[in-house]
């Protein structure tokens, strides 16, 4: 997707923000799969796919979305399938919309099969559905970091990142929400998979709030 095609989805501001927020949330799902307490993406619940011997790429993680759909995770980016499956680069921000979702594990990118930018205005509000979904699974993951392992993890592991974040640690999942809202609002009504309502926005940022104290 060319910056362009990717400004006719997000607004620049949106698509900025989204950049530089997924970039380091994306450093921190691998340092939490490190986490000397154990893996917390396995904590979480999630299921990982091994990359076999001898295969290039990077081993996928799994769930299922609370409100339908599945998302899986990889170093390179997230693929949230929700109605339609997106592939969402971390490098850029710039959503794909896949011909079909892959019949087995991927590894590497390439192997997601065909994709493009979305080309019309129903594409665009699916993209902008999933969009939200992924959004809105990241901020209830770094909810669940707080709670679980304590601030002081979601610290140290931006601070071993080279670039300074955009946001400071204990701000992560509420700048999530926001995001999320942000998307859900350019898409004039559509129906999430169950999406959950703007109360629930609200609720789930005072959790946030909570857990920063």
């Amino acid at each position: 997707m060319s910056g362009t095609e990717a400004l006719q989805l997000l607004p620049r501001d949106v698509l900025r923000d989204a950049d530089r927020l997924f970039d380091v949330t994306m450093w921190c799902l691998g340092q939490d799969v490190r986490c000397p307490e154990g893996n917390l993406l396995l904590r979480r619940g999630l299921t990982r796919h091994a990359r076999p011997e001898g295969v290039e790429g990077q081993s996928a993680y799994s769930v299922a979305l609370a409100h339908g759909g599945r998302l899986s995770l990889w170093g390179f980016g997230a693929l949230c399938e929700c109605g339609q499956a997106v592939f969402v680069p971390r490098d850029g921000f710039a959503p794909r919309w896949l011909a079909h979702a892959p019949a087995r594990p991927a590894f590497q990118a390439s192997e997601l099969g065909p994709s493009r930018a979305p080309a019309t205005v129903g594409e665009r509000r699916e993209v902008h559905q999933c969009l939200v979904e992924l959004a809105e699974w990241l901020a209830g993951h770094e909810d669940w970091v707080l709670r679980e392992v304590g601030l002081d993890w979601r610290r140290a592991c931006v601070a071993s990142r080279r670039k300074a974040s955009p946001v400071p640690p204990e701000a992560l999942a509420a700048a999530w929400w926001r995001l999320g809202a942000r998307i859900r609002s350019l898409g004039c009504g559509f129906e999430a998979c169950g999406a959950s309502d703007a109360g629930a926005l609200g609720g789930h940022h005072a959790v946030a709030t909570a857990a920063q104290r």
